[in-house]
């Protein structure tokens, strides 16, 4: 079959136009999609942590303590006996967690203040630009130590202050 013939023009087109983007898109920007694909995956994992785990993420005695990687326990057992893999997979549920819920918080607080202030201008304007970058100066690690040194330790406080 020719290269320019009908047939073959036919045959590229048969393609939808989802499959194209695809690929356009791992030909363009390959590491961009690996790290979509394990986005993916860690998201995937998170939300079916409950039918993926083979234990329960705090079943103590699933197996001998510190036993090390072995065809029941892929990555070994705590000193308590519990499966490391599947507090892992239970842990990329808080991680899928933490992260998509702080990103979502941060998004409404920044485009609030962001409308606030540029609605109402002039000094207010300039207060909340010297909040923000004193809040900006100062490293993330601190202001989340005072915060759950304030608060107390809980999931809501980390979201919180990872926004």
């Amino acid at each position: 079959m020719a290269e320019n013939s009908p047939e073959r023009k036919a045959e590229k087109k048969r393609r939808s136009l989802f499959v194209d983007a695809l690929i356009r898109l791992v030909k363009e920007q390959p590491l961009g999609t690996a790290g979509g694909i394990i986005t993916i995956i860690l998201l995937i994992v998170g939300v079916f942590a409950n039918f993926i785990a083979p234990y329960g993420m705090n079943a103590t005695g699933a197996g001998p303590t510190f036993c090390s990687a072995s065809i029941h326990f892929w990555m070994g057992t705590d000193n308590l006996g519990r499966d490391l893999l599947s507090r892992i997979i239970y842990g990329a549920r808080i991680s899928v967690i933490v992260g998509l819920v702080g990103s979502a918080l941060s998004v409404v607080v920044s485009t609030v203040i962001g409308i606030l202030s540029g609605y109402i201008g002039g000094a207010f304007d300039m207060i909340i630009q010297r909040i923000v970058d004193a809040f900006m100066c100062i490293p993330s690690l601190i202001i989340m130590m005072l915060v759950v040194s304030i608060v107390g330790p809980s999931l809501w406080a980390v979201i919180v202050i990872w926004e």
